[in-house]
């Protein structure tokens, strides 16, 4: 073939596949299948893919809920590949971890663009005198070069940390089983922006499911633009009812097949473990009528750089309590930290500022105690009992309520949207189940501020067993008598507890 006619003929081909996804698919595509004898083979679509890749192409933000092993991976990968046919486009892949990075780009470079060689040829490997398409790789980049002065098209991958594509403007952003990324939020910050253009810019996130995640909160929330796929598991033409059955079997804990093998968007939200609170529910716990009689106010909070989360909450003389306001928000030193509790509570007659024994571990630097801080702050802390298993079970106590009515702890007014959100959806410990998961951490400082005043009307303060106990002399009797209450605090910081 003259070199004139193969490239009227090579541009033809390449112009028909730039315009028809699908068909460059299956007429180009390859995925690796372990159970054929041939470990190559080419992609045929079932009917699920076939109408994914057409969402794919006609909306801008796709979020694909899935049961394992469906080939979904492949078939992104493969629409990123049909993307990058395009010059000047940079597709950006995040993966859980760096090997899963790695392994994206190994199956884009050694698997689906290996397998195209009249379309697009491999450094190294080119026959002789190609004047294509021609691409090559490092161990987390794919890039792809045009014959003439077009741009390159590239596809870089990353391993989960917070700013990892913060740099790049992406054409495709593909988040890979991202309901399992670490730092999903930060990265979904650091990530949108690179994408969110007027007219261009897509998204794609892949996942099976996980409570309590990003990708869960964005599945869910009917107000985003979205485009939500749903693919159960008897979307391989292959598995039919007994291979389910099988599984099913096979798998020895049956409630693993709702999350793994999902057969409706209903199942897959049904996990394994479950909500560590099925008792919250909005009737049950919002309440637009105020406790009434003599209250008494407590401040009870979680504190750390990575999230303040505090609680004013009131108790009547009948053991009721409710919530009337909550403060969530990260990076706050110490001092502002306890002026902006101070300044929250300037409304109400707080008796006690509610917080969890670690903060009275000394600091190595300065050798006082966080507690200390925020008492130098204006804000004298009241130590309560860490003993996770008896708040939790403190906070169910609260939360308990009969069918239709409401338990004794409530919220006012939905004034505190982000404790309701974390008690909906933090799930069992999948090792202690009497007590919630600590993972995703997001999910445990609001929770972790509310148990903490839970406990304290179960348990009294914890004990320290190594704490220094001496023998007070009396000029140091005299000395605490003659002390306010912020002082005398500070003298048994100093001193220790008299014996």
């Amino acid at each position: 073939m003259e070199a004139k006619e193969w490239e009227t003929i090579y541009k033809a081909e390449l112009d028909y596949v730039r315009d028809n996804p699908e068909y460059f698919v299956r007429t180009y595509g390859h995925i690796e299948n372990k159970d054929s004898d041939e470990v190559i083979v080419p992609f045929k679509l079932w009917k699920a893919q076939a109408q994914a890749l057409q969402d794919f192409r006609s909306y801008r933000r796709c979020i694909v809920l899935k049961a394992r092993q469906l080939g979904i991976s492949w078939l992104v990968l493969h629409y990123a590949a049909w993307k990058m046919l395009q010059p000047g486009k940079t597709i950006i892949g995040m993966s859980q971890a760096e090997d899963q990075a790695k392994e994206l780009i190994r199956r884009m470079a050694f698997v689906i663009l290996k397998y195209m060689p009249s379309l697009l040829q491999q450094k190294g490997n080119l026959e002789p005198g190609w004047k294509g398409i021609w691409y090559e790789q490092t161990a987390l980049t794919v890039t792809i070069h045009f014959p003439g002065n077009y741009p390159d098209s590239k596809m870089a991958c990353f391993a989960s940390s917070e700013n990892a594509p913060r740099s790049f403007t992406a054409d495709l952003l593909i988040f890979d089983e991202w309901a399992f990324q670490q730092f999903d939020r930060q990265i979904w910050a650091a990530a949108y922006p690179t994408i969110n253009r007027a007219h261009s810019g897509q998204v794609i996130g892949v996942s099976t499911i996980k409570r309590g995640s990003l990708f869960e909160e964005l599945w869910t929330n009917p107000a985003n633009s979205f485009r939500k796929i749903f693919i159960p598991w008897y979307a391989d033409p292959s598995r039919d009812q007994h291979w389910y059955e099988e599984t099913k079997a096979n798998l020895s804990d049956p409630a693993l097949m709702t999350a793994e093998y999902p057969a409706s968007e209903e199942e897959a939200l049904t996990v394994p473990g479950g909500a560590f609170f099925p008792e919250v529910t909005d009737e049950s716990i919002l309440s637009d009528e105020p406790l009434h009689g003599s209250l008494n106010t407590y401040v009870s909070f979680d504190y750390g750089l990575d999230m303040l989360a505090a609680y004013w909450i009131q108790r009547d003389a009948y053991g009721n309590a409710q919530i009337v306001q909550e403060y969530c928000k990260p990076n706050l030193t110490i001092g502002a930290a306890a002026q902006t509790i101070l300044d929250l509570s300037r409304d109400y007659d707080v008796r006690q500022f509610l917080a969890p024994p670690d903060l009275w571990n000394r600091g190595q630097e300065s050798g006082k105690s966080r507690a200390i801080i925020f008492q130098e702050n204006g804000l004298n802390l009241t130590k309560v009992n860490n003993d996770i298993a008896a708040g939790c079970s403190a906070i169910k106590e609260y939360l308990k309520h009969p069918e239709g009515g409401k338990g004794r702890l409530t919220i006012y007014k939905n004034c505190a949207p982000e404790l309701l959100r974390c008690l909906k959806k933090i799930q069992r410990d999948d090792k202690k189940p009497n007590i919630y998961a600590n993972k995703p951490h997001d999910l445990t400082h609001s929770v972790d501020g509310l148990r903490y005043w839970c406990v304290y009307w179960t348990l009294p303060a914890e004990s320290e067993t190594n704490a220094k106990r001496i023998h007070w002399r009396p000029d140091m009797w005299e000395d605490y008598d003659n002390a306010n209450a912020e002082e005398q605090a500070m003298l048994i910081e100093r001193w220790g507890e008299p014996d």
